[in-house]
């Protein structure tokens, strides 16, 4: 399965659900669907019922100005397949791939919704601006992620925005201690198991 776009075509895996909604979920440059913070990301939108499709795109390749154009149109495109199948839908976007949920053109869509902000860029005006505001949205970052300034984030005032902030987390919401990796896993999945609750309750 993949899209077609003027940029190239973006591969996609689809896992089916039981009904309750669609995930959309969005990579990062160097960080693809199976690794850890996107398995588990999987792995809780599997338990609460929805489907889930991720894209699976390299940007690295593309001359800088086609990177923003492919992502886009993949968010146009994306966005458009899911509300034709499901009932609700949540962008999910890891670093890069949150300049899709930046870009999608949400106003435009008549079901429910939400997002899920994984290490946004915030050095990216349109993640600030669609962060700041953020009517149904989950946004983690961490004090190691150079592109997560403190100062950003704690203005970062969406009338609808959960903010999960881990101490000595990277880019990745690793560390090079492997307990505590571990918990910011188990910490992110337990807050969003709440989030994606409550956002359809």
């Amino acid at each position: 399965m993949e899209f077609v776009t003027e940029y190239g075509r973006v591969p996609l895996r689809y896992t089916e659900g039981e009904g309750k909604g669609l995930l959309l979920v969005f990579p990062g440059m160097h960080y693809p669907p199976d690794y850890p913070l996107l398995y588990y990301t999987r792995k809780s939108a599997l338990y609460l019922g929805f489907g889930v499709l991720e894209a699976a795109y390299d940007l690295r390749p593309l001359p800088r100005p086609n990177r923003g154009k492919l992502l886009e149109e993949l968010a146009h495109t994306a966005l458009s397949w899911a509300t034709e199948r499901a009932p609700r839908v949540v962008l999910v976007g890891k670093s890069a791939g949150a300049l899709v949920l930046a870009l999608a053109p949400l106003g435009e869509l008549e079901k429910p919704w939400s997002r899920v902000w994984l290490t946004p860029p915030l050095n990216q005006k349109a993640v600030q601006n669609a962060l700041a505001r953020e009517r149904k949205g989950f946004a983690v970052a961490g004090s190691a992620d150079p592109y997560a300034p403190r100062e950003i984030w704690d203005a970062l005032k969406g009338p609808g925005l959960k903010k999960l902030w881990l101490e000595d987390a990277d880019h990745r919401l690793e560390s090079p201690d492997p307990v505590a990796s571990a918990q910011y896993l188990a910490r992110y999945a337990e807050e969003l198991l709440v989030f994606l609750q409550a956002a359809f309750a």
